[in-house]
Order: C-alpha cells, then sequence, then structure tokens
C-alpha cells in the first residue's frame, strides 16, 4: 500500500490550489493507493522557532514543543510514503501558511525520535497563480528547497511542466474572470494535466522506493 498525503497551502476555504490538488491525487487513486488530505485553513499553526527541543527532549508521540493544529499533520506525514505539496503564489514563492508548515516538519527530520523520517518519501510540488508568468516555477522551487532539506525524492511531470503542476486561476493566465466561477483552474485543462501528471510520477516513484526497500 502506497500512502499519499496532500498538504494543501492555502488559508481559502474550498480554494484553486485545494481543488487542483484534489483533482490531482483523484487521478491516482487506484489498488493499492490511499489518499488523505490536510489543508492550513482554519488550521492554528505557529511558525517554527528552532528552539530545538525535539532534537533534545522529542519521544514517541511528542514531535514538537509548539502544541498546535500541526499535532493533527505529524502522524498523517510519519506514515506517508509520498506528499504532494501545493500552494498559491505569493510573491512568486509558497504562501506563508504553507512555508510555516514545511519548517514545522524538521522535527521529523532531525528530531530526536523521528531522525531522518523525512529522507526518501517522494515529494511533488503544485502551484496555482493568476497571471501566467507571475511566480509558479518559482514557488514550485521553493517547495523543491524543503524536499531537498529532507532528504526527499523529486517528482516532476516530465516535458509537460518542468518543475511540477501549474495551475491558473484568471482565463488563458492574462487576467480574464468570469465572476460568477471562483473556481476557474478547473477550466485550466493543461494546469489539470500537469498536477495529474506529477501525482503519476510522484507514486511511480514511492512504488519503486518502497520495492527497493523490501528487497534490500
Amino acid at each position: 500500500m502506497i500512502k499519499v498525503l496532500g498538504i494543501c497551502g492555502s488559508p481559502v476555504k474550498e480554494s484553486n490550489t485545494e481543488l487542483i490538488m484534489r483533482e490531482a491525487l483523484k487521478s491516482v487513486e487506484q489498488e493499492g493507493v490511499q489518499t488523505d488530505i490536510f489543508t492550513v485553513q482554519g488550521k492554528r499553526i505557529e511558525d517554527c522557532r528552532h528552539c530545538n527541543w525535539c532534537m533534545g527532549k522529542q519521544d514517541e508521540g511528542n514531535f514538537c514543543a509548539v502544541k498546535d493544529d500541526m499535532e493533527e499533520l505529524y502522524p498523517k506525514v510519519v506514515e506517508a510514503d509520498a506528499l504532494m505539496v501545493a500552494s498559491p503564489v505569493y510573491l512568486a514563492r509558497m504562501s506563508g501558511h504553507l512555508a510555516s508548515v514545511l519548517d514545522r516538519l524538521r522535527c521529523i527530520h532531525y528530531g530526536k525520535h523521528h531522525a531522518g523520517g523525512m529522507k526518501h518519501k517522494v515529494g511533488a510540488a503544485i502551484a496555482v497563480s493568476w497571471f501566467r508568468n507571475s511566480g509558479i516555477e518559482t514557488t514550485l522551487t521553493s517547495i523543491h528547497w524543503a524536499f531537498l532539506t529532507y532528504q526527499m525524492v523529486i517528482a516532476v511531470p516530465g516535458s509537460l511542466s518542468t518543475f511540477g503542476g501549474a495551475g491558473l486561476t484568471s482565463l488563458s493566465g492574462i487576467g480574464d474572470f468570469d465572476p460568477k466561477d471562483k473556481h476557474q483552474v478547473l477550466k485550466d485543462e493543461y494546469g489539470l494535466k500537469t498536477a495529474r501528471a506529477s501525482a503519476k510520477s510522484m507514486v511511480e516513484l514511492a512504488k519503486i522506493i518502497k520495492a527497493g526497500k523490501i528487497k534490500v
């Protein structure tokens, strides 16, 4: 069984970012693949304090000195074979909400009890932007930096999109919109295609890595 966890970094309820991620995960819901989603919307998540409590005092069930809604996420991340991380574009990078989440996951990689817990998990990224040329690639790579820091394996969709899923929320990415439709990313057929391809690549890599671990 491959366990895939989607993490949505948009604070907006039923956001375009969440919807494109759900479409991507839906495309890999097959026999042997289990999906789950965590969204920052409505959650209380503090910044990492870099107090290093996790490195010296962490034990089973106690991930971090800060007690907030990350307590819900930590066990899901530990169990996941792959993470699909999605963010709206904020100043050509991931949202601050998502940055806080990824920063806090250091306790699963550097913590006393969970040391190395992120290593060899597969990571795939999705970014959603209003305009076509407004920071999608830099947002994707800002997520990739977190994956690399945690020694994860990055999955990309290949020639469709170099760095990951790329969705647009204005029609054709030029600012046109239908005021009655708040979910225009679902009209971005190519963007949906890149997100689904990212998810399939992620699952393929996760299966290879899991099979390799069994043989080793």
